[in-house]
């Protein structure tokens, strides 16, 4: 089995005008950051997350009961707040605010550190779970959002908002490096960019012996954005799932000995620990018993065995947690679960078609990050298996590098690089993005996006 390819670098980041030269991002997540992650306000922060929730979890999005509404939220009735009881995701429930914007930029123009009338307040940095905040008294802490998953309520409803009750696709958001003279041309940043993928053929040990075919069923396709980078390269597109797998760095699990988060925060209370580090999470194929043949191989009907699902169900079930929000909790958990299904088996090393494409209206508004238009292809829904996909010219197998395109699996909960506006608009990026939605969301630690 391929190793999950998560990597990082490490990088020191400044706030113009903050007077302090301390660092104002460190160590980014598993295929993160390069380096460059920062923070996400804590509850609270103007317009959209308050103390309790905001109706971004999704979590009674529209009219849920038990919940608080948000302060300065988006002025939905019932909120969520911590604890409440889950309602339902509604069409458009996930839409916010934009990104707040003192936390998703490296230099902050006219920042004086505590100095209240200055610009953001005198909090001069934002800061990265994945780093040590002990320089940055009273930033802003920022996490990977659990409604990002693949499989959670926002994605899941954001793809029947814009395909219809039955979506053709799954959504979900990666880490991607730019495929230079490949799908991304000579780009700065994959940032914010979009992709179909149709998967094709899974590794070695889910193909049917001697004739290059998948022994298991191909799951749907997915509409991706890129969110994070030191991905792997050009050619691998690394899903974020529910115990996906941690790369460099940790701050799901503060249990796991040998990878403790610089912050000392943590977004989970108990996680699933099997294939940690590096050998992508909770995966059936190799980390789960009784999800193989006696000769090591991976069936449709070893991962429908009744050990298989149980195993699976026990695992994706530890996901606990003192802070998140019940929705983002149940997040994690479905998709976990999901990832693992038979019927959906994405928890694995697969090669896959890719074609670019302008990122569909709603994942945009679940992210927070939308591009102005590009030119690009709209998404093809017509375009769903392998076969269609290779009488379709616009479909690529093969990277820049001369690399068959593939998947990765990761969860690891920093802030990622998308989350700065400096990889999407700025000196690194080049993009124009609409109006200020010019970044990921980055979450507080209960999992609610901190907005304008």
């Amino acid at each position: 089995m391929r190793e999950f390819r998560l990597l990082s670098v490490s990088a020191l980041l400044f706030v113009a005008g903050c007077q302090t030269g301390t660092s104002a991002g460190g160590s980014g997540g598993s295929g993160a950051t390069a380096g460059r992650s920062g923070g996400a306000g804590a509850a609270g922060a103007t317009g959209g997350a308050g103390t309790g929730g905001t109706v971004a979890s999704g979590v009674g999005g529209s009219g849920a009961t038990g919940g608080t509404t948000a302060t300065g939220g988006t002025g939905a009735t019932g909120g969520n707040g911590a604890g409440g009881a889950a309602g339902t995701t509604g069409p458009g429930s996930y839409a916010l605010n934009p990104p707040k914007q003192c936390d998703n930029q490296f230099f902050v123009s006219g920042c004086q550190k505590g100095v209240a009338s200055s610009t953001c307040g005198g909090i001069c940095a934002a800061a990265n779970a994945c780093e040590d905040v002990s320089q940055k008294p009273g930033a802003d802490v920022g996490f990977l959002c659990p409604r990002f998953a693949l499989a959670s309520a926002e994605m899941a409803q954001a793809a029947a908002d814009d395909f219809g009750a039955t979506p053709p696709f799954n959504y979900a958001i990666v880490g991607h490096d730019v495929d230079r003279n490949g799908l991304d041309g000579t780009a700065q940043s994959a940032c914010c960019q979009c992709y179909q993928l149709v998967y094709s053929l899974p590794e070695n040990e889910a193909q049917v012996s001697g004739n290059g075919a998948s022994a298991i069923a191909i799951p749907k396709p997915v509409i991706v954005q890129a969110f994070n980078t030191s991905a792997g390269g050009g050619q691998n597109f690394d899903l974020f799932m529910g115990a996906g797998g941690f790369g460099s760095f940790n701050a799901c699990d503060p249990a796991f000995s040998s990878m403790k988060s610089p912050s000392g925060l943590y977004l989970y209370s108990s996680f699933p620990e099997q294939g940690e580090p590096g050998s992508g999470g909770v995966n059936a194929a190799t980390q789960l018993a009784g999800c193989k043949t006696n000769e090591n191989l991976v069936t449709a009907a070893t991962l429908s065995s009744a050990t298989c699902v149980s195993n699976i169900g026990s695992a994706c079930m530890s996901f606990a947690s003192s802070t998140l929000t019940p929705q983002a909790l149940a997040d994690s958990i479905a998709s976990c679960t999901k990832s693992n299904d038979a019927a959906s088996y994405y928890h694995l090393n697969w090669q896959v078609y890719a074609k670019k494409i302008e990122c569909p209206t709603h994942l945009t508004q679940v992210t927070g990050c939308k591009l102005a238009p590009q030119g690009l292809p709209a998404a093809n829904p017509n375009v769903t298996t392998p076969a269609q996909a290779a009488a379709d010219t616009s479909f690529k197998t093969t990277a820049g590098n001369g690399s068959h395109y593939t998947t990765t699996t990761m969860q690891d909960c920093c802030k990622p690089t998308c989350a700065w506006q400096d990889w999407v608009t700025g000196s690194n990026g080049g993009l124009t993005a609409v109006g200020q939605y010019n970044s990921f969301y980055s979450c507080n630690q209960s999992g609610v996006p901190v907005t304008e």
